[in-house]
């Protein structure tokens, strides 16, 4: 739509206005608001408002006074003395005049603020702004501030109101205490308007002390508005007696609002904000009141109301204030003996045994359980504190603490999976929070009661499975897991745990006592995961624990839970296990061979068990031959795939062998072609291999002499041969499949796992087998930044293997990255590919500046020189990884010209100096800081004709002459006798 014209009258804007209100399409709502913006920030948007003003339409009222709003925000310096003071005559009586035409309450509060506003901008004029403004309702008229009698009893004036201008003037304190507190308090622009708002404090609690326990409408209104000025002193952080004292008067008169109905709601919200937010607000007397409030019948009558429903707004509303009370005061209630002090917290436990099934029907759990981990903080701080006093308290905080933990063990106990299932997903996650927020208590608990929580969690879990109370079981189980961390590491907890690892909870969870519930049995064997340790200290429970495990792990629903634990377990006592090394690989072997195919990431974990197990035997022989026969399986999968690529026809999904490579979405296998299955078949093979790389890792720790040079590594032998064997097999995987990213991460992470081991292993490979693996790949492999960045990390390794190796190695390397960087069209083609060759290069260069032949060295800077990116990310990188190279690829380069080179290789050497001077900055102040290097040793790479040729010749500006220059300072440092060709 076109703008809209300048109005031609008051009514056509009356017109505008009315249409903002009312239903029209977002196009004129928008032309509208942006033709009366205008009309309000003009010169004559003060004229305009006044003149809206006596409009029995409420929109229109509206409208005008948030022009004035509007006004006094954007022009309020152009006001003198006089229009101020007549502004603010003017709209107090229209706000008089609004009180008596029944103009609704949004206008009321709109009129208010204009008031408000004024004040902030001219506070000098009205300082007693509450006491004037109760004057003018009283007088039923406006007056100046000057016709104010200060003899006047604010109290007098209050008590002469009418309920609806009471209101006004509530609504007036209201706006004013909170538009003055989103001024800056310690800006001294606004040092006087706090001060002048501070001084009617006095005056504004004879207003709230009339009206805080009247009808509902102005009984909240007198909360919310006592509650904003509380809120006011605290960020104030105010002390002075002008504006607490008074405040803190209306403390008990807000405290008798709780006895009326209407107002219950408001004066614990009240109350729970203060106790929560500004605890020091209360005084010790206001604290006994509230506290002899919480022992009358009128809160045992709220508190029984919350155990029955804490879905009733009013029961939950007490919880809360129970609660912010009890946090605010948790000290000294946890070191009083008084019977009331007790009792108290005696209800504070009772709230986690509300009715319902957390969250979703509890609503007081979470929050009760919030202030109980305080209170067991409060009690570990002042444990350590003053360790050494007696602590009569101690007893009674200890059995409190004891009864929290009974009822949450019981409280967490999961519902029936019909209930479950009809909660929401917010209402599932937040339950499963919850029980974490369980197991954090018990933790905390722990601390303070060590030996005696763990044991009676035992004899909950003992008791629970006499009773067969399933559901409690489990709930228990899930608590003591909870405490492994703190227990798992130390024997004198093991004559407990030996209480529940007994062979008939191994066989409870098998299921050789009746179908038990799948929870239970899930957190059951996460328990064997959680106490590792344990079964590392007493072996003769391993047995039980592993058969259980693998008995579990072709099941629906715990397949993955137990493979998880087999692993986790294995890895953890592989030392004890050494001996069954080939009964775990036939155990593989046989479910393998099952009709029922493993899934893929159980299948990787059991395979991640066996290698930690082969990697602990001692002898390299034994463990080798253990190696070769988890190994073989990976090689028959691959050699399996390459053969049903190639021939289509043998594809039989009744073989195990082949329904391997199946793909399945939920429960729902999708058809794939033969080629497809062979594909899925070595994707598989080569993360069981990678997974074998993670458990032959070494866990040991070794002393690593970083002077000596790393002990050679033998090219013979079974070890070697074994290393032959993987490099050709993953080489054979990707040719097979060349396509295939995920082929190529997988072989990425068999190579990494071997770049940190420092002992001898089927997968450190020797240096020149990874780069050459690397070096094969080309721009067309998929996922070649994932290679780049795999050979960031080996060239990290090469620094701490042989030395003299290196720079062969670099050499081959280097190429070949700058290669990749070169096939891109444009740097931002692909932006991993940029980034990780840059970050290779920075890695290679500050150790070996020049490890390339010179020439393939002064082609690859060249070419990274002219590297540029549209994108400002990339070209900070690029600028980052020359701020850091190019000092010291300049002292190379010199040192290069200055002799070093032959002089074959001085046309070659003058390309990347040419491309340096002209697009790098920093190029000029680079090159003379290596022309002035003192470093002129026999191992400093110093010119050969010694400081005479340092002066050089500067100004280059990248032309022809600069080879030119090259050669005459090549000369210079050489010497004439090197003159010997033109």
């Amino acid at each position: 739509m076109d703008p809209l014209p300048e109005p031609k009258s008051l009514e056509e804007v009356q017109g505008w206005i009315r249409a903002l209100y009312q239903p029209n399409p977002p196009q004129t709502i928008a032309v509208l608001e942006k033709a009366l913006q205008k009309l309000q920030t003009s010169d004559e948007g003060w004229q305009l408002a006044t003149s809206l003003m006596p409009s029995p339409d409420s929109n229109i009222k509206f409208f005008a006074a948030l022009t004035l709003i509007v006004k006094l925000n954007r022009d309020s310096v152009k006001l003198t003395e006089d229009d101020a003071k007549g502004l603010l005559e003017v709209t107090i009586g229209w706000l008089l005049q609004s009180l008596t035409d029944g103009t609704p309450n949004f206008v009321l509060k709109k009129i208010c603020t204009v008031l408000v506003t004024h004040f902030i901008y001219f506070s000098q004029y009205w300082p007693k702004c509450i006491r004037q403004l109760l004057y003018c309702l009283d007088l039923g008229r406006s007056a100046p501030f000057e016709a104010l009698d200060e003899s006047l009893d604010t109290g007098f004036l209050v008590g002469s109101l009418d309920p609806r201008k009471t209101w006004v003037a509530i609504q007036f304190a209201s706006a004013l205490v909170e538009e003055v507190a989103k001024t800056d308090l310690n800006s001294s622009k606004y040092l006087q308007i706090h001060d002048r708002l501070t001084s009617n404090a006095s005056d504004v609690t004879h207003l709230l002390a009339r009206s805080l326990n009247q009808t509902q409408e102005y009984g909240e209104a007198s909360l919310r508005c006592y509650q904003a000025w509380i809120l006011y002193a605290q960020r104030a952080s105010a002390t002075t007696e002008c504006l607490i004292t008074p405040l803190r008067g209306l403390v008990e008169p807000a405290i008798q609002c709780f006895a009326n109905e209407a107002l219950f709601q408001e004066t614990a919200g009240l109350f729970s904000d203060i106790l929560e937010n500004y605890s020091g607000f209360f005084t010790e007397s206001n604290y006994r009141m509230l506290f002899e409030l919480f022992q009358t019948p009128w809160a045992a009558r709220h508190y029984q109301q919350l155990l029955e429903d804490t879905m009733d707004q009013e029961g939950m509303a007490f919880g809360l204030l129970m609660l912010a009370y009890a946090d605010a005061r948790v000290q000294d209630l946890m070191t009083s003996n008084e019977t009331g002090s007790i009792a108290f917290l005696d209800r504070m436990a009772g709230l986690l045994n509300a009715k319902g099934y957390l969250v979703a029907e509890d609503a007081i759990f979470v929050p009760a359980l919030e202030f109980w981990c305080t209170f067991i903080e409060t009690m570990t701080d002042t444990a350590y504190t003053d360790a050494q006093e007696a602590k009569p308290w101690r007893r009674s905080a200890d059995q409190h603490v004891m009864n929290v933990v009974g009822s949450c063990l019981k409280k967490i106990q999961w519902p029936p999976a019909d209930v479950f299932s009809q909660w929401d997903s917010s209402d599932r996650q937040a339950f499963s929070d919850a029980r974490k927020d369980v197991a954090d208590l018990l933790q905390s608990v722990f601390t303070l009661e060590g030996v005696s929580i763990v044991s009676s969690i035992v004899n909950m879990i003992s008791q629970s499975f006499q009773n067969e109370s399933w559901s409690e079981m489990e709930s228990y189980l899930f608590c003591l897991s909870a405490l492994s961390d703190c227990t798992s590491d130390e024997h004198r907890f093991d004559q407990e745990l030996a209480k529940v690892f007994s062979a008939l909870f191994f066989d409870l969870l098998s299921g050789s006592r009746g179908q038990m519930p799948l929870r239970l049995r899930k957190t059951g064997l996460s328990l064997i995961e959680r106490y590792c340790d344990y079964f590392e200290r007493h072996s003769e429970f391993l047995p039980n624990a592993l058969n259980l495990l693998f008995s579990a792990v072709g099941e629906t629903g715990i397949g993955p839970l137990s493979a998880r634990s087999i692993a986790t377990l294995c890895s953890s006592c592989r030392s004890l296990l050494t001996g069954q090394a080939g009964a775990f690989i036939g155990q593989y072997q046989a479910i393998r061979n099952s009709n029922s195919v493993l899934d893929s990431i159980s299948e990787e974990r059991i395979v991640l068990a066996i290698a930690s197990i082969i990697q602990a035997i001692p002898q390299e022989d034994e463990r080798l031959v253990m190696f070769t026969e988890l190994f073989r399986f990976v090689k028959e999968d691959i050699a399996r795939a390459v053969q049903l690529k190639a021939q289509p026809e043998i594809l039989n999904l009744s073989d195990p062998n082949f329904a391997r490579g199946l793909v399945s979405v939920g429960d729902v296998q999708i058809s794939l072609p033969p080629e497809e299955i062979a594909l899925q078949i070595t994707l598989r093979a080569l993360s069981n291999l990678s997974n074998m790389a993670k458990g032959m890792q070494d866990t040991k720790d070794h002393i690593i002499d970083l002077d000596a040079d790393p002990r050679p590594v033998s090219r013979q032998g079974r070890l070697a041969g074994t290393q032959v064997e993987i490099a050709q097999l993953v080489t054979e995987a990707q040719r097979a499949f060349p396509n295939s990213g995920e082929a190529v991460e997988t072989i990425c992470s068999i190579f990494r796992a071997g770049f940190s081991e420092s002992e001898p292993g089927p997968f450190v490979f020797p240096p020149e087998v990874v780069a050459d693996f690397i070096t094969s790949q080309s721009i067309q492999t998929p996922r070649v930044g994932t290679l780049l960045s795999t050979t960031c990390s080996f060239v990290g390794s090469l620094y701490r293997g042989p030395r003299a190796v290196v720079p062969q190695l670099l050499a081959q390397l280097l190429p070949w990255a700058v290669s990749l960087l070169q096939a891109l069209p444009e740097p931002e083609s692909d932006t991993e590919i940029t980034q990780n060759g840059i970050v290779l290069v920075a890695k290679i260069l500050p150790q070996y500046p020049s490890p390339l032949p010179k020439g393939a060295a002064a082609e690859f800077w060249s070419d990274f020189l002219s590297l540029k990116s549209s994108d400002p990310a990339l070209s900070h990188i690029i600028a980052s990884a020359m701020t850091t190279l190019g000092p010291l690829f300049c002292r190379a380069l010199v040192r290069n010209i200055g002799g070093h080179a032959s002089r074959s290789e001085l046309d070659k050497l003058a390309d990347p100096l040419k491309r340096l001077v002209t697009q790098q900055p920093g190029a000029q102040a680079w090159l003379q800081r290596a022309l002035l290097d003192d470093d002129d040793g026999p191992d400093g790479g110093g010119f050969p004709g010694g400081r005479g040729c340092r002066g050089g010749r500067g100004g280059l500006r990248g032309s022809r002459q600069t080879n030119a220059v090259v050669k005459e300072f090549w000369l210079a440092c050489r010497g004439s006798n090197f003159m010997y060709v033109s």
